[in-house]
């Protein structure tokens, strides 16, 4: 259960609203982080940037980041 109640699609604004949608697409739903993340858009923006410059980087493997984000969810006892 989140501690932080995040923004729903619905009441999300345009921009994060898009972001909900990829994530839905890619993953079958959207991540709790990004609804926390939402409640800031361009705290969320700078997130997703940064993202995509470790991916774009070829340093991380897209397969090895989620591995990473998995095992750090687990040793904080959140699940992902």
């Amino acid at each position: 259960m989140l501690r932080i109640k995040g923004v729903t699609k619905d009441e999300a604004p345009e921009d994060v609203r898009k972001i909900f949608e990829e994530q839905e697409k890619q993953y079958g739903s959207i991540l709790n982080t990004a609804k926390v993340y939402g409640l800031r858009p361009t705290i969320q923006k700078g997130v997703q940037a940064l993202q995509q410059g470790i991916l774009a980087s070829g340093l991380i493997s897209g397969e090895l980041r989620h591995l990473l984000c998995m095992k750090a969810a687990s040793i904080n006892g959140c699940p992902y």
